[in-house]
């Protein structure tokens, strides 16, 4: 990969092919990664970047040539200056960081990742590491856990945040919504309202909880979430969504009031109701706690008389596991239980099997469902 290529990118000018090739380049060598990485943090400038090759000398004379040295030993260290005057010399000459946020191709993340990627309204893919450094780009910032979009922007694009298994996200959008997304959930939504008559996202998969602030605020802009069977329209509220199951979206509204649109039929929420639809169909609005729905995004797994098989649904978008039951009984057996996400998924297990009604054998990311023996 050219060098001035890498400078023109950071400068944001790279057409598409160059994009193309700048990311099979990026994609086939750790060592490109980090060199990439090291590029930006200097300054984004070339003029920045000053190469040393008498100092790139004595470092490799002081690490290869010895008095008394074999003759071929000179010849190496001169292709290896030569390989130093080619390729940008401070990067073989300083340590290494550790890199966290990598651009990365967005097509290949939702088969295995285990990074929340961003993807911007130019197409650029930031996949966010465990620590807390932070990715600032032309109008947001972000981190390991969240990111905030700026409030003005000249145009507006689409962008994309997918959370992996056992992640949890959260987005502050550019009219101060807030969106929380638990493992294993995909949002899309625009860099700016300004341009539309209303404040559209999309949860494409996954659950969500909101905090949207209100039309008031927005100048009139009705909130809404788009799913695949249905879209919430929102004026300022509070709420849940679960769409995790095809074709079954699960709506749980805590503060405020919301009109549910699937088909050609509209109903409205009210603060502790919640709704099931499934097919285009309502299935039904009962009272809940709200409480029990929303726990997970303050890092609880709160089960109330929940199935097996369910609990371990949700326990899979969290440890990447996959329960195989043993008897079909096993799977409708109701359980009751409080889980921090912090707790290792043996001790969950084991809780569980304390009732004496189940027993489990773990086996890499596989779970082994049997009847209990004393």
């Amino acid at each position: 990969m050219e060098y001035s290529l890498l400078i023109k990118r950071i400068k944001k000018g790279l057409n598409l092919e160059e994009e193309k090739e700048f990311q099979q380049w990026y994609s086939s060598s750790e060592d490109h990664r980090q060199y990439y990485q090291k590029l930006k943090k200097d300054d984004h400038n070339s003029d920045a970047i000053n190469i040393n090759t008498s100092g790139a000398w004595k470092k490799v004379e002081s690490k290869t040539v010895k008095n008394n040295t074999p003759y071929w030993k000179y010849t190496v260290a001169a292709i290896l200056v030569i390989g130093f005057l080619s390729f940008p010399a401070y990067y073989f000459l300083n340590n290494p960081f550790e890199q966290e946020n990598q651009i990365v191709d967005v097509q290949e993340v939702e088969k295995k990742s285990e990074d929340i990627i961003f993807e911007d309204q130019n197409g650029t893919s930031i996949a966010f590491g465990n620590n807390d450094s932070v990715v600032a780009g032309k109008y947001y910032q972000g981190s390991k856990d969240q990111l905030k979009i700026d409030k003005t922007q000249a145009t507006s694009g689409t962008n994309t945040i997918i959370v992996p298994t056992g992640k949890q996200f959260t987005v502050e959008l550019s009219d101060g919504t807030k969106v929380t997304l638990n493992a294993k959930s995909k949002l899309e939504f625009p860099s700016s309202f300004d341009q539309k008559d209303k404040r559209e996202v999309v949860l494409v998969y996954g659950e969500a909880y909101f905090e949207v602030t209100p039309a008031l605020q927005n100048a009139g802009k009705r909130f809404v979430v788009k799913n695949s069977n249905q879209d919430i329209e929102v004026v300022g509220t509070s709420f849940n969504i679960e769409n995790y199951n095809e074709g079954k979206i699960v709506t749980t509204l805590v503060e405020g009031e919301v009109n549910l649109l699937y088909g050609k039929k509209a109903v409205t929420l009210n603060p502790g109701q919640q709704s099931i639809i499934e097919n285009n169909s309502l299935e039904g609005i009962k009272e809940v706690n709200v409480y029990d729905y929303i726990a997970w995004k303050d890092g609880m797994f709160l089960f109330k008389d929940e199935s097996l098989k369910d609990i371990f649904e949700v326990l899979s978008r969290w440890y990447d596991i996959k329960a195989d039951f043993q008897i079909k009984e096993l799977e409708e057996m109701k359980f009751n239980g409080r889980f921090r996400k912090e707790q290792n998924l043996e001790s969950i297990l084991d809780i569980i099997e304390n009732t004496k009604r189940a027993r489990f054998e773990l086996n890499g990311n596989k779970i082994k469902v049997m009847q209990y023996q004393e």
